[in-house]
């Protein structure tokens, strides 16, 4: 076997190598802001911080560490495997150190964090300014139609110049602007202002007037005055907020005017992207080179709409957390329970870390997965992985299924917080159950039923913790007809505390070691 299969050791054995530096096409100073990390740390007092890193850029931490540790003089942490996406900021791990900051570093989607303050780093990624602008030009041939830039967030450095050669050839170019939770004391790099969501406004009036506005428009007003705790797709100023970014739209246009430039690599934020605005089209540039692909998202919407039948059909829905830092988590999870109960099924809860197919399938019970994560997390797609892809829905398709109210639209929702209180998807969840309404599977032919008949009491108190004798076994009364029963129902039971033990239990011996694929007591034979 060990000629086709490796035992793990040397992975476990891997360590990283010291005075690790960053490619020699970038300065470490230039790619990390080592400096302004430095400052940032010394101005908010902060005495343990915890630097975090995506997977494609820890073989570069270790020398940013050490050059930040040399520099303040006290030590700084790495951390190394985040718990749910790269994008988010890990406050779980960051808590495992007892930090009292952290600094991202690396791409991130821009969800404001709950608890800790938050520096962006975003490093940095090639950007051939003048591919993109001649791709654009070639690909473009009505300079008459709105367009909006977006950018990935590591080429934010570039966004100056690049916008001032895109708008040479693209006069009614409008640009997003990064939107950072003041909450939190967010700081960002300097090369463009970025707003917070108390201080949105069109800093630049180019983005209202003349040259970004087609002639017969003006401003509306200066996009001042919003209320900081909603976010709508469009508010009454003309601002569209949208994945971590805002821009403000010029009166008497709509977002049904525009189409979007997005500068960046094929991944999550695009995907996010073209879900969100399905029905624009979309001119995807890489920065390295300008190679250019015109899409758009409504085949991808269009084909996730079978999972609405899903979660109609499913009896138990799995409730998947997703992130513990993003903001608002915990309401957008009740709010999930409250909806699935008022629909006459049940949910349960669960916290995996980052989801895979082994995990889920010890949950075979649950039919069907409501991710809770950040705009680009929860977005899995088919080809990247399809057990995932089959198992796993939206809180807002959710709603879609099963709540009166929420209809079904292109303008796909991956934002979980435009669905709670002054968020642009809100709808009112009550907590009384929904009339029964029966209808056929369009999936399985079979009838599904969305809420409880009138007649139907529940005879069960969760508040009791009262126990029940059910086939020789004990159970809770809160899990009758829920977890506890579907578990007591399948075939492999574990081990049972009241059968007697097959040895006695009188001494305790040592028992293998090493990992399951090769322990120390085991022998191998070279095939």
């Amino acid at each position: 076997m060990t000629s086709f299969t490796n035992s793990g050791c040397e992975a476990m054995g891997r360590s990283l190598e010291d005075g690790v530096t960053p490619p020699p096409t970038l300065d470490m100073e230039e790619m990390y802001e080592t400096t302004r990390c430095v400052q940032w740390i010394q101005a908010g007092g902060y005495r343990k911080v915890g630097l975090q890193f995506p997977d494609e850029l820890l073989g570069e931490a270790a020398g940013v560490c050490q050059t930040i540790t040399l520099q303040l003089g006290f030590n700084v942490f790495i951390l190394g495997d985040t718990t749910y996406g790269s994008c988010c900021v890990d406050e779980v791990a960051a808590e495992h150190i007892g930090a009292d900051a952290v600094i991202h570093f690396g791409r991130t989607c821009l969800s404001p964090s709950r608890r800790l303050p938050v520096l962006y780093i975003f490093t940095r990624i090639k950007v051939n300014i003048p591919a993109v602008v001649s791709s654009l030009d070639a690909a473009i041939e009505d300079r008459t139609k709105g367009l909006i830039l977006v950018y990935d967030t590591r080429c934010h450095y570039a966004a100056d110049e690049m916008v001032e050669n895109i708008k040479k050839n693209f006069p009614y170019l409008l640009v997003t602007t990064l939107l950072l939770d003041d909450g939190c004391n967010s700081n960002v790099g300097s090369s463009q202002q970025i707003v917070t969501n108390r201080e949105t406004s069109c800093e630049n009036k180019n983005n209202c007037h003349n040259s970004a506005s087609p002639p017969h428009s003006e401003c509306k007003n200066d996009c001042q005055n919003n209320d900081s705790t909603k976010e709508s797709a469009q508010d009454f100023t003309g601002r569209l907020t949208f994945n971590g970014r805002t821009v403000c739209l010029p009166s008497l246009s709509n977002i049904r005017d525009f189409n979007f430039i997005y500068l960046g690599t094929r991944g999550p934020p695009l995907n996010s992207l073209l879900m969100r605005f399905s029905e624009k089209t979309f001119y995807c540039v890489d920065p390295k080179d300008g190679s250019l692909e015109v899409t758009s998202g409504v085949r991808t919407v269009m084909s996730r709409g079978a999972k609405l039948e899903k979660a109609k059909d499913a009896e138990i829905i799995g409730i998947l957390v997703g992130t513990l830092g993003v903001a608002n988590y915990q309401n957008v999870i009740s709010r999930m329970k409250t909806i699935i109960k008022a629909a006459g099924k049940r949910s349960y809860t669960f916290v995996v870390g980052k989801p895979n197919e082994a995990k889920l399938a010890n949950i075979s019970e649950v039919e069907v997965f409501v991710y809770v994560a950040c705009p680009e997390t929860t977005i899995i797609e088919r080809n990247t992985d399809p057990v995932l892809y089959s198992k796993l829905i939206t809180p807002w398709e959710l709603e879609v299924a099963l709540l009166s109210g929420q209809e079904w639209n292109l303008a796909f929702e991956t934002d979980f917080r435009q669905l709670l209180p002054g968020g642009s998807r809100y709808i009112e969840a009550t907590s009384e159950p929904r009339e029964e309404e029966a209808s056929v599977s369009l999936l399985t032919n079979k009838t599904q039923t969305l809420g409880v008949r009138g007649d139907v009491e529940v005879a069960l108190d969760s508040s009791t913790g009262a126990v029940v004798l059910q086939d020789g076994r004990t159970i809770a009364a809160i899990h009758v007809g829920g977890g506890g029963e579907a578990l007591k129902g399948r075939t492999w039971q574990g081990l049972d505390p009241s059968l007697p033990s097959v040895v006695p239990v009188n001494s305790v011996i040592e028992g293998r070691s090493g990992i399951a694929s090769g322990y120390e007591d085991e022998k191998f034979t070279e095939l």
